[in-house]
């Protein structure tokens, strides 16, 4: 490995940021580079590269790297820095940390994390660690995230941050000026509004900073706030969250309980999290999968992780083989009919994948009403009609071409027509319906949707076979 393009990017003492065109390899290059250092025992020189890049470049750096060299790494780094990367780490490496420093080193550098941030990082340990390193953080930050452990993690509460500014209705402009220079310094990039609350912490507006600052001192903040501003209650569920940012095009949403109390406030960021996470989730469960897989690297966890699904499908496929053999007489009579049983299986399977998975996204991105099921319903049937229809003209010359009988050949077109249909439409509709009745369609799809497509396909295929070629085909 060469150094040439690490040191075109170390070129200042300043904070470094890298290329967005090659930053893939770049943080390739670095991985390799902090390990050799790891290897070598070159600490200091190790500590003045990793300073030297921004925290966000330097928590993708790490991931590569194994479990004891990330925790070497981060009890390495300076508490500021250390506590930007511990809350990207994975959950391996964080539950090694906490095992390998002092109790009051970790509370220092979990001191430092945003409010959220702690919480979140506290939650994945098991409830005695959490607890002791809670008891040795300081009054202030041992209450806010105490606070915010009490919300679902998966809830608006749950997403929320302390680090906000709110001045009272009475206030004029240069109280909240003054107000805002007291903050913490690490806390003004999270500050993008000042909220304006009554006597009993109600909120009831907002102002954006840059239009405070137009604004004469004397100037009553009543007189300068957006009155009524978006909010959400805390237990609302983090998708709905990111999909109420995502509809208004919000940079913060401040998070209120059911008597409309300010308690906190969702950045973008946060949303942006939500946003990967739901969509690593569904993508697991759209292949049969554990979203706990992603940076796992036992094959037995692994295995353990996909074996229920594995099973739940083989449970489907050996009821393929009873139907089958309920058809044993038709197809030791009509031995080419079983020539496209895979090809029937495959189509159906692959249809159903394809119209489910653009239903679970568009349900995830609300682009799919759930309340209007038939204008989909009706688009996709008219989607399979047409893509079912060239697949089975195809199918029927090739039947002719294998076989040479026009009877299978008819009997392959229909059926693969009506399982295309068939398919497209259960793929369709299981999705909104599950998502109507308020469960995660994502569990609709994968081995679940293959699985029924294919013993339909089965049914559908032999069913037709047994009523077209009920003369014999070799007639």
């Amino acid at each position: 490995m060469t150094d040439e393009n690490i040191k075109s990017v170390d070129n200042s003492s300043e904070e470094t940021f890298l290329d967005p065109a090659t930053m893939d390899i770049q943080w390739h290059e670095y991985s390799e580079k902090f390990e050799d250092l790891l290897n070598d025992g070159l600490d200091s020189e190790l500590i003045e590269l990793a300073t030297d890049i921004s925290p966000g470049d330097l928590s993708e750096i790490v991931k590569p790297l194994s479990v004891d060299d990330t925790v070497k790494l981060i009890s390495l780094l300076p508490r500021e820095l250390a506590s930007d990367v511990l809350a990207e780490i994975d959950k391996r490496s964080a539950s090694a940390f906490v095992t390998l420093l002092d109790v009051e080193e970790i509370a220092d550098i979990v001191e430092e994390m945003p409010s959220d941030e702690a919480t979140d990082f506290l939650g994945e340990l098991e409830d005695e660690k959490a607890l002791e390193i809670l008891a040795a953080m300081e009054p202030e930050e041992r209450q806010e995230v105490t606070e915010l452990l009490k919300y679902e993690s998966d809830s608006a509460g749950g997403l929320m941050a302390k680090e906000f500014l709110a001045v009272s209705e009475t206030a004029d402009c240069l109280t909240a000026v003054n107000a805002l220079k007291e903050l913490d310094p690490d806390d003004l990039d999270e500050i993008h509004y000042i909220y304006t609350i009554d006597e009993a912490g109600k909120l009831l507006g907002r102002i954006r900073l840059v239009e405070m600052l137009m604004k004469p001192w004397s100037t009553p903040v009543a007189d300068a706030m957006e009155r009524d501003p978006h909010c959400v209650e805390a237990d609302l569920d983090q998708e709905m969250v990111a999909q109420f940012v995502r509809t208004h095009d919000l940079v913060t949403l401040p998070v209120v309980d059911h008597d409309g109390v300010l308690l906190g406030v969702i950045s973008a960021d946060d949303v942006i999290d939500v946003i990967e996470e739901e969509a690593t989730e569904d993508y697991s469960r759209l292949a049969g999968t554990s979203v706990d897989e992603f940076g796992e690297t036992s094959p037995l966890r692994i295995a353990r992780s996909r074996l229920p699904w594995l099973l739940a499908a083989l449970v489907g496929q050996v009821g393929c083989v009873f139907m089958m053999k309920s058809f044993e007489a038709g197809l030791a009579a009509t031995v080419a009919l079983t020539f496209f049983i895979p090809a029937i299986m495959a189509m159906g399977g692959n249809t159903g994948i394809q119209t489910s998975s653009v239903v679970v996204r568009g349900l995830a991105t609300g682009e799919v009403d759930v309340f209007h099921i038939g204008k989909y319903l009706l688009r996709e049937l008219g989607t399979a009609l047409i893509t079912g229809g060239v697949i089975a003209i195809c199918m029927y010359f090739v039947a002719l071409f294998i076989v040479g009988n026009y009877q299978l050949a008819l009997v392959l077109t229909i059926s693969m027509l009506s399982v295309i249909v068939f398919a497209a439409l259960v793929g369709t509709s299981i999705p909104l319906i599950l998502h109507r009745i308020g469960i995660d369609p994502a569990i609709a799809t994968g081995p679940f949707i293959t699985t029924s497509n294919d013993i339909a396909a089965i049914l559908i295929y032999l069913t037709m076979a047994s009523l077209l070629l009920s003369e014999g085909v070799g007639a």
